[in-house]
């Protein structure tokens, strides 16, 4: 139980601490760790070197409704979730850096863990689950670019560009994912719990240092402004999770596979969205709350959904 609530609960602490005392977490983000690397990129690699280690693909048959399975999902978490960012983001009428944040957030991939836990509290696929976290985070390298190049508008301080976005994203995600995977087959074993608290520590310090660079952007945060974006984000994803649930319905597949694609298919990494805006340079306080706020929103619905869920499947059997 800590050690899922050890992510949310330092991300809470990080945002108090960098608000109280700030120096600490602005010169933390302006270290370098030689003349290339920096130390938020440094956190971002180490990430992914433990996530992918920890990753368990399995053996599956890849047979015409997998594929089918998997690309539907691919469609409406990669694609079509981006597209409904945008407009929700003009229906409550947010300014760029906000709509910014939370378009970036929708076209984010799955998270390595909390779908599939989700998934397993639901009674879903766990093993589909894996598969197509593992696989929608390979094709976002694609994806991410090409989307976030047609949904947001670049300006003197956002670059988009679709070629800098996939190079950083491979040298960043890709690359060290398929080592840490290289690695943990070779080994033949996963890495121990403590390197779970470890790829959240490097998440937390992330995010510790961009509020501690815009503290004095939160202090000014109208309250107005904060709940405007909180409720375009609980807009924004329950309309996700509606269109995820009865789109999988058209594809004739049972409901364990559904439930997967539900909590896989909504389940955004803040750690590629994160990643996403430091590449862009969208690094301010004003994109990064709507962020962290759909973070949030996601992480209390669809908890308490698969809980229902899992609830109501197990009286079932019954």
């Amino acid at each position: 139980m800590f050690r899922k609530l050890f992510l949310p609960i330092g991300i809470a602490v990080s945002i108090a601490v960098s608000f109280v005392w700030p120096e600490p977490g602005i010169a933390f983000k302006a270290l370098r760790c030689g003349e290339y690397l920096t130390a938020n990129n440094l956190m971002i690699v180490i990430t992914f070197l433990v996530c992918g280690w920890n990753v368990d693909v399995g053996s599956t048959r890849f047979d015409r409704k997998f594929l089918m399975l998997f690309l539907g999902g691919a469609v409406m978490a990669l694609i079509i979730s981006p597209l409904m960012g945008v407009g929700v983001a003009k229906v409550f009428r947010l300014a760029a850096l906000p709509a910014t944040g939370l378009i970036v957030a929708a076209a984010m991939p799955p998270t390595l863990s909390s779908g599939i836990v989700l998934t397993e509290t639901a009674n879903g696929n766990a093993l589909l689950s894996i598969l197509m976290t593992v696989g929608y985070n390979l094709m976002s390298v694609v994806t991410i670019p090409l989307m976030l190049a047609f949904c947001i508008s670049s300006d003197g301080n956002i670059d988009t560009n679709p070629v800098k976005m996939f190079i950083q994203l491979v040298a960043l995600v890709l690359i060290p994912s398929m080592i840490g995977f290289g690695a943990g087959k070779l080994a033949k074993r996963k890495l121990p719990p403590f390197f779970t608290y470890l790829s959240s520590t490097a998440v937390i310090l992330l995010v510790w240092g961009f509020f501690s660079a815009s503290c004095e952007h939160f202090k000014q945060h109208p309250w107005s402004s904060l709940l405007q974006e909180g409720a375009g984000a609980l807009v924004l994803h329950i309309a996700l999770l509606l269109v995820v649930w009865f789109g999988s319905a058209a594809l004739k597949i049972g409901k364990a596979e559904r439930k997967a694609l539900l909590f896989t298919g909504v389940s955004k990494t803040i750690t590629i969205t994160i990643t996403i805006l430091t590449i862009i340079g969208a690094t301010t306080g004003a994109a990064l709350v709507p962020a962290l706020v759909y973070y949030f929103v996601q992480s209390i619905v669809d908890s308490s959904l698969a809980g229902k869920m899992g609830l109501s499947a197990d009286d079932e059997k019954c």
